[in-house]
């Protein structure tokens, strides 16, 4: 069952930005494809799109105040581009 747009993604990707959900909709699509369907492996690529996330922004609270700021400034910019 590969997604046709975001609004069928599950709900619990939907509290990310627009950009995070096309990429786990992408990489569940793609996975889907090349597996013949196999869901399980599907929804453990895209998840890891979820994981790839949250080191990103765990690893930058622990630096520096300005390097976090920087970060979040990135991360906006990099959402209304998306």
């Amino acid at each position: 069952m590969p997604y046709a747009s975001v609004n069928e993604i599950p709900a619990y990707v939907k509290k990310y930005s627009d950009k995070i959900q096309r990429q786990w909709m992408h990489v569940f699509n793609t996975i889907w494809k090349s597996t013949k369907g196999n869901e399980k492996r599907a929804v453990m690529a895209a998840n890891s799109v979820l994981k790839t996330r949250f080191k990103k922004r765990e690893s930058m609270m622990n630096n520096t105040r300005d390097d976090y700021f920087n970060f979040l400034v990135d991360s906006f910019l990099d959402n209304l581009v998306g």
